[in-house]
């Protein structure tokens, strides 16, 4: 054996042995490995306890649970309960509001009322005694304000003002021969059909007021429409009702009505009424004591007549208002301002025979209305002969051709009636 092989057997002997090559190697756990199997141990025995201490946990949350279940039950009442006091204070908080809202429009209508009475004390009792006896005039001729005068006068001062700003009625009966109707059949006078305008409508203004004008040259065309023969019920019928039940092309408004306080329904006349020569009514009225008709000869009467009267005078067609505006071509005498300013309807007829139908709108911004005097001036410029006032106010309006002319204040277009001269 040589020296080196010697050294290399003597560097192998330092390193392994002979029984460490015969003998298989025993594999040992590694130290981690060996470490966390002690911490699952040592955390298993802990998790035991924690198992077993659970156990009253458990039954403590159950406990606590079961304790819950009535409070639970007891949270709708009390929702409730909180749900009925928010009722109540909704509802007391409505009523504070309308309560304070009726209050304000109280507060409000109070102030209205008293500007309003100021400033009729003020024109009632201030330095133009024209300008009072024409409120005071107005006010007394219309049915729901007639009572305000007395709130400053007297009875007998109210009187006294009405008697110095009134017209005065002739007494003298109509004279129909101031009248003459061309009969003559417009073919025969050479007159074509579709040139001649029958019926024409011109309109009237004046310082006050703005109306309508129209002209009816064949006056066997006009005539007396009523709600019903008997006047029974309360209620009459409207203007254009009335015009198209009787195939009518115009109308306007005609005789007075029981109107108490301004609520009446237009089925009670006042004064005579006659319709094709029979008289329907045959009361006189105190407020509409003059007839104003027309007899079988188309032409118009006016005048103080009673039930015996208006038969023996023949009358056809007739209703009652006052008072004359034009008898037998002269007009009726004013004294004062004639009346207050007012919507007007007036009826009249030319000595040709042609009616005059006359509405005057009143009581709004553009026309404040008309007086007496003004439709005896409108009357005498179309030339009537004869002429008399009808009712006005909110009944005052003229229909034609299926439609309303004038403005008229009523809100409903025209009040109830009880009778209307119409044209065919």
């Amino acid at each position: 054996m040589t020296d080196m092989e010697k050294k290399n057997l003597a560097a192998k002997g330092r390193h392994s042995t002979p029984e460490a090559e015969d003998v298989p190697a025993v594999k040992k756990p590694a130290a981690g490995k060996s470490q966390a199997d002690g911490r699952k141990t040592a955390a298993k025995k802990p998790a035991a306890v924690k198992s077993t201490a659970a156990k009253p946990a458990a039954a403590a949350k159950k406990a606590s649970t079961a304790a819950a279940k009535p409070q639970r039950e007891e949270q709708p009442a009390a929702k409730k309960k909180l749900s009925r006091k928010a009722a109540l204070r909704r509802k007391k908080r409505i009523r504070r509001i309308i309560r304070r809202t009726v209050l304000s429009v109280i507060t409000a209508l109070l102030v209205v009322v008293f500007g309003v009475y100021m400033v009729l004390f003020t024109v009632f009792n201030g330095p133009s005694q024209t300008v009072s006896d024409l409120l005071v005039n107005s006010l007394t001729e219309t049915s729901a304000l007639k009572f305000v005068p007395h709130l400053f006068f007297e009875a007998d001062e109210v009187e006294e003002i009405l008697a110095r700003n009134a017209i005065k009625v002739p007494d003298e009966p109509t004279d129909t021969s101031l009248v003459v109707i061309d009969r003559t059949p417009k073919a025969e006078s050479g007159e074509a059909d579709e040139e001649e305008k029958d019926i024409e409508l011109v309109e009237v203004n004046g310082p006050t007021y703005h109306g309508y004008m129209m002209i009816v040259k064949d006056p066997s065309r006009v005539s007396l429409a009523v709600c019903n023969e008997g006047f029974e019920g309360d209620y009459g019928k409207y203007l254009d009702q009335m015009a198209e039940e009787n195939g009518a092309i115009a109308a306007i408004n005609a005789g007075g009505f029981e109107d108490v306080g301004g609520g009446g329904r237009g089925g009670k006349p006042l004064g005579i009424v006659v319709k094709d020569g029979k008289v329907l009514n045959r009361k006189t009225s105190r407020e509409c004591d003059i007839v104003i008709g027309f007899d079988q000869d188309d032409k118009l009467i006016v005048g103080q007549l009673d039930a015996d009267d208006v038969e023996r005078l023949g009358i056809r067609d007739a209703a009652s208002f006052n008072p004359i505006l034009v008898l037998n071509g002269e007009p009726a005498e004013v004294k004062g301002s004639s009346s207050g300013l007012n919507p007007r309807t007036a009826i009249g007829q030319r000595a040709d025979g042609a009616v005059l139908l006359l509405v005057i709108d009143g009581r709004q911004v553009n026309s404040l209305g008309a007086s007496l005097a003004d439709l005896i001036d409108v009357m005498m410029q179309f030339g009537a002969v004869n002429a008399a006032n009808l009712d006005g106010g909110s009944s005052s309006k003229m229909y034609y051709q299926g439609e309303f002319v004038n403005d008229g204040v009523a809100l409903t277009g025209s009040r109830r009636l009880p009778t209307a001269f119409i044209v065919k």
